[in-house]
């Protein structure tokens, strides 16, 4: 027995001694100039000059090696566009972890030859704050604009019309390359229709957004991430795109020299649609019941323009300073033939055909300026950024109205002048306190100016003499000024909980004033916008992340605007210069895990809005409704979102999702509550036949969502597209098809309000070819450059024409 226990003694110290000859090797990567990680870079572990273990960089730069006997070693780092690496005599003793500390790798300046990439970004990628959609690598996109981007992703609903919401809620903020635009403030679907597909790199949905960034309100920040090359040498791209229903044309161009680097991208548009609507009301005034039947047919077209300019100078390795320049304008007509009838007590009380047409042109721009002070020490920086942007508008309308014999007898007009300025500056610090943990501060100052002059005139008997109407016209001086301070603590560690903590205050002070004699008014409040973040990376690629957020919402110029459209005379549109912003309570859990060629997502979100801005339609007597802008609601929403990408075959992938929610209006002012579950289905279905031939067959279904007073319908979409790689890859042709086996897109939308009942049939023309064309040329060498850009998300931002 005492031998047996010498035995298994002597095989456990063995064992023990065995164990403990293993360690740790880890290190960082930087670039030597830039002073930044290099992410997914080649790390070896050579003994004698052969590699015994082989690992890649983190997005971080960090690499470790887990089990390194003992031995002396060497480690060698290479990626592309930098010159290898070697670190020599890395010795491993005793079974004692080894910290190599920062390998910094230089660039090289040797042009690449063409590379043969094996395996692509996934479409859909889960990072630790956000869920990025790679939609360079989605072949159905092209041709088209921004919102078939959007479209494409899990938690986004886009309708027809082009408005946004993301998991059910309209409350969102959209960026271009981190930073605001004032097309966006004014209207999300206008902005994004005059961004061709082609350029979007990337789309990143932050849900739950850190103290780190403006307030911004109840579902998240939706970031759009055009190409852009910061690698050395010339290159650019065109790429002619037509369809039955647009027309894209855009080209790119870079250069990038030792230490200035210049781009600039453009582009035009031209678009047509064509649409029905009939629209049945029933309203009741006293005892007396009266029914309204208008039918519509609307045709229209526009065009867009739009072309950026990007130069940034790398002063030297510590200093660098940008300039940008973004500019943009367009304009849309509509075309309204307009039948009216009204029955009240059996007897036709009332008809007119209305000839009317509507136009909105447009053109702003953005300049931005931005200096950065790096540091020797990794990753800390000071950040300089300033950024003005300015628009105008024209929102004009005509109108005739028509009897049973076609004969002219009433005449309107009208016009809303309108601009929006907007000055920012933003100072922000980045310090890490450790290798695991960073300290962020920063303060920043918004400045806007909106003003709206509006005019209305008429004229009677059919005749050209018009005349104003005084008591419809105004003009509408908005100041807004936004002061506000954050800081965050982000601590991060592969074996723990990582935490992401930060509070922000933010100052607004408002000023309103009307020149037609209403009272002018101020308003001036402070707000606290606390945020939490805890994620923790599990065995098996399986990770999860629980967030809070308190968030802030400020009306924009759509929302506040006191115009009143009133180019249909019983449908009448307008804005609140009242409005308060809203304030909303956030919590999501998530998670995810990768298992061979699958990823699956879940995240499951509970959001409540106070104050929540609502359309409110009332029907006077006359049965004309009008629909202002009020904040008279709570807006609550809980449910879960599922996601999953998986490849078939090495040639086949697929990806889908269901976003399901239960979403509750209700209001105490009005008496009125509405609720139901909502649900978004999408599937996306790619094959690479080899030889350069690809297909993509994508498809969704939005189910019905509610509002205050009703709901809007559901719909769906589908389209598949062939590709075809020529020119020895460097040119694509494509051709793609939308619902081939529909010629319309209809959908209903329901009213009720206290005296009034109504429906509304829309049917929109949506099937249609598309042909897309690309090419690219120059070659180029590898450079990686980060640049920080403002991002004013503190607004909500109109949802577009309806």
């Amino acid at each position: 027995m005492k031998s047996f226990l010498l035995v298994l003694l002597a095989f456990a110290s063995s064992i023990g001694f065995v164990l403990a000859q293993h360690a740790k090797v880890s290190g960082l990567l930087l670039d030597s100039v830039a002073n930044k990680p290099v992410e997914f870079a080649t790390v070896a572990l050579l003994k004698e000059g052969k590699p015994i273990q082989g690992v890649t960089t983190d997005s971080k730069g960090a690499f470790v090696f887990q089990k390194a006997p003992t031995g002396d070693y060497s480690i060698q780092a290479s990626f592309v566009g930098y010159s290898p690496k070697t670190v020599e005599k890395v010795t491993v003793m005793n079974g004692q972890d080894i910290e190599v500390g920062v390998i910094k790798m230089a660039q090289t300046a040797q042009k690449l030859a063409e590379v043969t990439i094996t395996e692509q970004k996934a479409l859909f990628e889960e990072k630790s704050d956000r869920m990025v959609y790679n939609a360079e690598k989605d072949i159905s996109i092209k041709g088209g604009d921004a919102t078939d981007v959007l479209k494409k992703i899990p938690s986004i609903a886009v309708d027809i019309e082009g408005n946004v919401q993301l998991r059910g809620s309209s409350n969102i903020k959209v960026l271009i390359n981190n930073k605001p635009s004032s097309i966006v403030a004014r209207s999300i679907s206008d902005a994004l229709k005059q961004i061709p597909a082609d350029i979007i790199k990337q789309v990143e949905v932050i849900t739950s957004p850190s103290a780190k960034y403006d307030a911004e309100g109840t579902a998240g920040i939706i970031n759009i991430i055009t190409k852009k090359n910061s690698i050395q040498g010339t290159s650019g791209s065109i790429s002619p795109n037509f369809g039955q229903w647009n027309n894209w044309q855009n080209a790119t161009l870079n250069h990038r020299m030792k230490s200035i680097s210049i781009s600039a991208n453009g582009g035009y548009s031209d678009w047509k649609n064509k649409r029905y609507i009939q629209l049945l009301r029933s309203f009741s005034n006293g005892d007396t019941v009266t029914n309204q039947n208008q039918t519509q047919w609307i045709t229209g077209n526009g065009k867009n323009f739009y072309g950026t300019l990007n130069i940034d100078w790398d002063i030297d390795s510590l200093n660098r300073l940008g300039a940008g320049l973004n500019y943009y304008n367009g304009a849309n007509t509509n075309g309204f033939d307009i039948n009216f009838q009204e029955i009240s007590q059996s007897v036709v009380s009332q008809y007119f055909r209305r000839d009317m047409s509507r136009t909105y042109d447009w053109a702003g721009a953005t300049i931005n300026l931005d200096y950065t002070r790096l540091f020797k020490k990794p990753k800390k920086e000071l950040t300089f950024l300033m950024l003005y942007s300015f628009e105008g508008e024209d929102s004009d309308y005509w109108s005739n109205l028509l009897n049973r014999s076609n004969s002219v007898y009433y005449r309107e007009k009208s016009f809303n002048i309108s601009n929006n300025k907007e000055g920012t500056l933003q100072l922000d610090f980045t310090n890490p306190l450790d290798s695991v943990s960073t300290l962020e501060m920063g303060t920043k100052t918004i400045f806007r100016q909106i003003l709206s002059d509006y005019r209305i005139a008429s004229a009677l008997d059919g005749s050209t003499d018009f005349k104003d109407i005084p008591s419809l016209a105004n003009v509408f001086d908005y100041a807004q000024q936004v002061t506000s301070a954050y800081a965050v603590y982000n601590r991060t560690s592969k074996k723990k909980w990582g935490l992401n903590l930060g509070m922000r205050y933010e100052h607004t002070f408002i000023q309103a004033n009307f020149l037609n004699g209403t009272a002018p008014f101020s308003n001036n409040y402070g707000n606290f916008i606390p945020s939490i973040s805890l994620s923790r990376s599990l065995p098996k690629e399986q990770k999860i992340r629980i967030n809070y957020s308190q968030r802030i919402q400020r009306p924009q110029f759509y929302y506040l605007n006191p115009y009143v459209n009133q180019s249909d005379s019983k449908n009448l549109y307008g804005g609140n210069p009242y409005l308060k912003p809203e304030l909303t309570h956030s919590i999501e859990a998530n998670y995810s895990v990768s298992i061979k060629q699958t990823s699956l997502n879940a995240s499951f979100f509970l959001r409540q809005t106070n104050n929540a801005i609502e359309g409110i339609n009332t029907v006077d007597n006359e049965g004309v409704l009008k629909q202002i802008f009020q904040n008279v609601a709570q807006n609550s929403a809980y449910g879960v979102n599922l996601s999953a990408n998986t490849k078939l075959t090495k040639q086949w992938s697929i990806n889908g999702s269901l976003n399901v929610f239960y979403n509750i209006l209700e209001s105490t002012e009005l008496n009125t509550r509405n609720a139901d579950w909502m649900y978004r289905i999408n599937l996306n279905s790619s094959i690479d036949f080899g030889k350069g031939y690809k297909a993509q067959l994508f498809g969704f279904y939005n189910s019905a969502r509610v509002n205050l007073q009703g709901t809007y319908g559901g719909f769906g979409f589908y389209n598949v597209v062939l590709q075809k790689e020529i020119l020895k890859k460097k040119a694509t042709i494509g051709f793609g098809y939308d619902n081939p086996f529909s010629e319309t897109i209809s959908w209903r939308n329901d009213f009720v309000g206290p005296n009034f009942v109504q429906t509304q049939d829309v049917a929109m023309y949506r099937r249609g070819w598309r042909l897309n064309l690309k090419y690219e040329f120059g070659k180029m060498n590898s450079s990686q450059r980060q640049k920080k850009r403002i991002s004013n998300d503190d607004k909500k931002a109109g949802e577009g024409n309806n």
